[in-house]
This record gives C-alpha cells, structure tokens and sequence, in this order.
C-alpha cells in the first residue's frame, strides 16, 4: 500500500478505513441428545490461521475469587469459565496466536481491569467467558453478547497506530471523531465474531444458541477492540448443568469456542489478501 504523502492526506486514509463493515446475525437451533453432542464435540484438528491483523486475542475468565459468579448444582461459575478458558487458551495458542488470560487463578479481578488489560496491550480480540442462570429452570442454551457501546476514552490519548504528528491539526474534536469512527467500525466487528461464535458454538456442542445480542456489560464496553461475552449455558437447567459439569463438555464447548475465533479470523483475513 502506498503511503500518504501529507499528515491530512494520512488522516483521511485513516478516517476510510475506519468506516464500519456492516454485521451478521446469529441463529438459534433446537436441542440435541447427549450421544449427538458427544460425537460432535470431538473436534477436527486446527489448521493454524494466517493470523494477519490478529495476533493477540485476550481470554476473560469472569468473576474470580471473592465474587463466585452463580452457583447451582454444587457448580460455580467462577470455576467452571476458569477452566474452559484455560482450555481455550491451549487450542488457541496451538494455532498460533498469542493469549493472555485477565485471570488464571480464583482471584478477583474488578470489571473495568479487565477491559484494561486487553487496553494495555493493544489486543486484537476480547472474549470473556461466563455460565448463566435463570429462575425459570427450563431456560437453556448458549448466548453471545457484543458492546452496544463504547466509553469514551480520554483525549489524551490517540486511537492505536496514530500519532499527533500524523494529524493536521490536532484537537480533542479530531480525536473524539477519530476514536467514534474506530469504536464503531469495533462494535460491528464485534457483533460478527458474536455470530461466528454462536454457529460454531450451535454445531459444535449440539446446543441451542439463543442468538446474539447487544450489552452495555462493562467488560464490553470498555474494551476498545473486538469483544464479546459467551454465555456458555444455563446452570440453573438441570441437564446443561450436568454437561457443564463433565470435563469433556467443557473441552467440546473450548473447540467450539475456537473454532467461531478462527471463522471470525478467516473472514477478516479474506478481506486483506
């Protein structure tokens, strides 16, 4: 790609490529019997991704030591994300990638840290992982949340990869537009990894993904690339929480979840070649 020839000229390219690629909506399915879900969660092996502009993807175990998350069944939430995440960290970075986890041990992280550690390190991907629960013990299922919207950050800082001595005339209304432009192009690429998720996740486990669906959480919105939430299933359903609680569901639901991550990568990548 041929660079800019001016600060304006640059800014301009940049303010192009940051508008936003329209997204992709989930789909639900009916249930499935165990035999079913056990013979599909026995994953095809992964063919490292071209990683691209993806290479750091930031795994959010949710809740943590003195915050137990939802407790059913004698399972706790906090344990059971900790462990798939772990899991999930292991296939992905047998892909390739890089993986950083906000937590790998019971400990309690506040919601805006997590956020911020993906911040910190420019991460390409936020995936925060969590169990649900509802009174109504019939609900059950798989859901994908992705940031409604974003928090404005301060306007000292500039969106990742720019500099003020790229901008014209730099101001905090500049900056406010240019970080507008790049958290939105983020949300819709969010809401499409939410989608690559959810399929994968449908066939994968033999589950029904009750859709994908925008959130205000603030592990959502704070983060400042692609994020989303997984709701891997409802503890509060007798039969999820007893597949929740074999370790083999739990690696199927792992695969699942990575094989949505590198569906997700594939697209964005198709678009670069």
């Amino acid at each position: 790609m041929t660079q800019a020839s001016s600060p304006e000229a640059r800014l301009f390219v940049f303010l192009g490529a940051a508008v936003a690629l329209s997204g992709v909506w989930g789909c639900a399915s009916s249930p499935t019997t165990d035999e079913v879900m056990r013979r599909r969660s026995a994953a095809t092996a992964q063919v490292p991704p071209r990683t691209g502009e993806i290479r750091t993807i930031v795994i959010d175990a949710g809740h943590g030591g003195k915050d137990p998350g939802t407790s059913h069944f004698g399972l706790k939430e906090k344990a059971l994300v900790l462990d798939m995440a772990r899991r999930l960290r292991t296939l992905l970075e047998g892909t390739g990638l890089t993986v950083v986890m906000t937590r790998e041990t019971d400990v309690f992280i506040p919601l805006s840290g997590r956020a911020a550690v993906a911040n910190r390190l420019n991460a390409d991907l936020f995936v925060s992982i969590h169990v649900n629960a509802n009174p109504h013990r019939s609900i059950s299922g798989i859901e994908v949340y992705y940031p409604r919207q974003s928090t404005t950050v301060s306007s000292h800082h500039w969106p990742p990869g720019m500099t003020v001595s790229e901008i014209g005339t730099p101001s905090t209304t500049v900056n406010q537009v240019l970080w507008d432009l790049v958290l939105r192009k983020s949300r819709v690429r969010s809401r499409r990894l939410a989608s690559s998720m959810c399929n994968a996740m449908r066939n994968g486990l033999g589950a029904p993904c009750r859709g994908i669906k925008p959130a205000r959480f603030v592990v959502l919105r704070e983060a400042r690339m692609p994020a989303v939430l997984v709701e891997v299933g409802y503890v509060t359903n007798r039969d999820e929480a007893t597949r929740l609680a074999s370790p083999d569901y739990r690696q199927a639901a792992a695969r699942a979840m990575t094989e949505g991550i590198l569906s997700y990568i594939n697209q964005v990548n198709a678009q670069h070649i």
